[in-house]
């Protein structure tokens, strides 16, 4: 059984980290400092954690007493999307184990000014526009817009290459309750984005009352 985290003879400024990832970077990094509040030199024996995603890394130096040292842990950000929060176990050598906390706020790297549209059942057939901002600080190029339902049609104008894209998103008509799903393809290499939903519905009641 690992010693608890109160045996280990290092005073960390914090064991827990919240921060905010830039947009559609691909890891954060986080520096977790303590002090050695021990006798005896402080090395770092091994890591663990329950995900993957979140990595420890010692430079293999071992902390004499008195003196600063630092935990450095990676947190891959590839697919994930929303608040993260993780945990690293740092075992040093005949001095127990330490729990490290990592909470990263990831944000969304497309961001759409609607990602469904809708059409009420009797209404004028009108063409309705999605507007997509890119984020990251790394340009992402919209592909395709491609849709299933053939009452939708779509069209995908750049209003500034890897940054601003506009999608128009037109029914056939409007006499009947319908749905349409539309794939977004981008050239990111994340899979969260490079792959993602738009929605267009016809919904509601006819005119005067009653369902289709």
């Amino acid at each position: 059984m690992p010693a608890k985290a109160e045996a280990v003879a290092a005073k960390f400024d914090a064991r827990e980290i919240k921060t905010t990832a830039e947009p559609g970077v691909g890891s954060v990094e986080l520096c977790y400092e303590f002090t050695n509040t021990g006798d005896i030199p402080l090395a770092v024996e091994d890591f663990s954690h329950a995900c993957g995603c979140l990595q420890g890394v010692s430079d293999g130096v071992p902390v004499l007493p008195g003196a600063r040292g630092k935990i450095t842990a990676k947190l891959l950000t590839k697919g994930l999307r929303g608040t993260v929060r993780k945990s690293l176990h740092v075992t040093f050598v005949e001095c127990g184990t330490v729990e490290l906390v990592a909470e990263v706020s990831i944000p969304e790297a497309l961001v759409y000014s609607a990602q469904t549209l809708r059409w009420g059942i009797g209404e004028a057939v009108v063409p309705r526009q999605v507007d997509i901002t890119i984020r990251s600080k790394k340009p992402v190029r919209v592909l395709s817009v491609k849709g299933g339902d053939p009452l939708f049609s779509s069209e995908l104008v750049t209003i500034e290459e890897g940054r601003r894209y506009r999608v128009t998103i037109t029914p056939s008509d409007t006499a009947t309750q319908h749905i349409g799903i539309f794939q977004v393809r981008t050239d990111s290499s994340d899979s969260r984005d490079a792959l993602q939903g738009l929605f267009a519905l016809v919904e509601g009641s006819k005119p005067g009352g009653g369902t289709p």
